[in-house]
């Protein structure tokens, strides 16, 4: 009899370990599908300089931030000194990096 009712109970507990399983993999993808349009953020702060080939570092009050850039930019960022004010227009790249879509000076 005490196995008859413990069997259901065991599918039942297995089922719902089971159901439970899945990989990283399949969650991040779920994520990703559905945010496909990055958001635009802005930021304005004082131009430090190059962190490396291909990375700005700028100050916003107590902090420094780092922002991505393309090829695209390294004309561009050539015009900026140490202590110029900027605005940064950016979003979060599929990395999770800060990625520039346009820089300019601001007064």
């Amino acid at each position: 009899m005490k196995k008859i009712v413990v069997l259901p109970f065991l599918i039942l507990l297995l089922g719902i370990v089971l159901t439970a399983c899945g990989t990283a993999e399949q969650s991040l993808g779920e994520n990703k599908t559905s945010s496909s349009t990055p958001q635009v953020l802005e930021e304005k702060a004082e131009f430090i300089g190059m962190a490396d080939a291909h990375t700005v570092e700028v100050k916003k009050v107590n902090t420094t931030l780092n922002f991505e850039f393309t090829d695209n930019f390294k004309d561009v960022l050539n015009e900026f000194e140490s202590g110029n004010k900027v605005k940064i227009t950016y979003f979060i790249n599929n990395s999770g990096q800060k990625e520039i879509q346009k820089i300019e000076k601001q007064k």
